[in-house]
């Protein structure tokens, strides 16, 4: 399976929501029959940083989806690409897997928002964060939610095979960002996708990447500008000895059996 991450320019002019739009539309074109391609956060208002802009970017929302399953369709592959939405009357940070039919196969709606999202009124996710498409078991985590061992606990507990991360964290340490991928990648015995931007900042954001269950990093974009790709096979898992000596298990299986949350609840230490 090849899995492709775009990483945009974050510095487009003055309209950037539109150039970088229309940069992402032209990166979907090129997927792979039967690949997978991540876009990053915020796919229709990228590049903006007030809530009046932001708000006014959402309706090109419904553009981007339907070029996603329009893509998907032609190139019978799987397209996911994450946008700032209005539905049902909620302004959502949705995260949206096309199957290879161009229908819609999952939504992801961001669990863990920042204080800019909670100012602009989104609505929490529920915490549906896993699904099963064609035997691959796709977990989701949106930027922030990187941040948070709760949602990395949960989806090592789901066992996914691949997990699909768009980001942002233009003001994030590269050294962080990719720690952060690899300790989500070796913790959840998964492979992972991240797709953010590139920043006009040698030491932050960017690093779109593609890591291995192993926590090695098979693919990074680092400030680069436009779609790096990877071939991997999604039923990999990484093993290791069950202690020293011992036995050849999963990694999460080798973690999950030392697993004792009971001592840090309720005030027990």
């Amino acid at each position: 399976m090849k899995i492709t991450v775009v990483q945009p320019p974050y510095f487009m002019g003055d309209h950037p929501d539109e150039s970088i739009a229309e940069y992402l539309i032209n990166e979907m074109k090129n997927v792979s029959p039967g690949a997978l391609i991540l876009l990053p956060e915020y796919s229709n208002a990228g590049g903006l940083s007030d809530a009046e802009r932001e708000i006014k970017a959402l309706p090109r929302a419904k553009i981007m989806k339907k070029e996603a399953s329009r893509v998907a369709k032609e190139r019978s592959a799987y397209v996911a690409i994450n946008v700032l939405e209005e539905r049902s009357g909620d302004y959502v940070n949705s995260t949206y897997l096309f199957d290879k039919k161009g229908e819609v196969a999952f939504v992801y709606d961001k669990i863990h928002l920042p204080p800019s999202e909670v100012a602009l009124g989104i609505k929490y996710g529920d915490g549906a964060c896993v699904c099963d498409l064609d035997d691959i078991r796709f977990g989701f985590m949106t930027c922030y939610d990187v941040y948070f061992n709760e949602q990395i606990e949960y989806l090592a507990s789901q066992k996914p095979d691949v997990i699909l991360l768009p980001g942002y964290q233009r003001g994030e340490d590269v050294n962080i960002l990719r720690a952060q991928t690899q300790l989500i990648a070796f913790r959840c015995n998964s492979f992972v996708a991240k797709s953010s931007y590139s920043m006009d900042d040698d030491l932050h954001g960017g690093c779109s990447m593609i890591v291995s269950p192993s926590g090695k990093i098979l693919a990074d974009m680092g400030k680069e500008i436009g779609s790096l790709s990877a071939e991997i096979d999604p039923k990999f898992k990484h093993m290791r000895a069950a202690g020293f000596g011992g036995k050849q298990i999963r990694n999460d299986d080798f973690i999950n059996a030392g697993l004792r949350p009971e001592i840090f609840r309720n005030g027990s230490i």
